[in-house]
């Protein structure tokens, strides 16, 4: 389970949220939180493998342009189950599957799941409307199936995951 940024005392959050999320300078960060250079530079060393993660989760954010506050997206892609909503396939089958070399291996797309919108008219803003996907079942669904509609479709091609999978 991810620790939450409570965890951390509050020069540490306001420097990963100033730094990683608002994406302000090293200076800015030190200016803002009024503390020196170099101790902005430890933090930045000490807490590593906090934002790390963090700033995986920034760029989808960002690459879809969800609008509202970051840390309530993070935090559902964060709790959000990592498998397709569609088909089923996990992330960790995902990586085993382009590890073997079974899928496509032209495609930059495919390696991770993907931020799906459940109903396709609705925007990414609306955290209860998205989902993760895989590749194959975002690209098929597109905008012209509603969500329980691809469900049936998704089943399919979780039974030629698992086939490819042997299990």
């Amino acid at each position: 389970m991810h620790r939450t940024l409570h965890d951390l005392d509050r020069v540490q959050q306001e420097f990963i949220n100033s730094v990683y999320v608002e994406l302000k300078t090293f200076q800015e960060a030190a200016n803002l939180l009024n503390v020196d250079r170099k101790t902005i530079s430890q933090l930045n060393l000490s807490l590593e493998s906090r934002w790390r993660p963090i700033t995986t989760i920034r760029d989808k954010w960002k690459n879809k342009g969800i609008e509202g506050n970051f840390w309530d997206f993070y935090y559902w892609y964060s709790n959000t189950e990592k498998s397709c909503h569609y088909c089923g396939i996990t992330q960790e089958e995902l990586d085993h599957l382009h590890t073997i070399g079974i899928v496509n291996k032209r495609s930059t797309r495919g390696r991770n799941l993907e931020i799906d919108r459940k109903k396709s008219e609705e925007k990414y803003s609306n955290l209860e409307n998205l989902t993760l996907s895989c590749y194959w079942c975002n690209n098929a669904k597109t905008d012209t199936f509603k969500e329980d509609e691809f469900m049936i479709i998704g089943k399919a091609i979780g039974l030629v995951w698992k086939k490819r999978l042997g299990k």
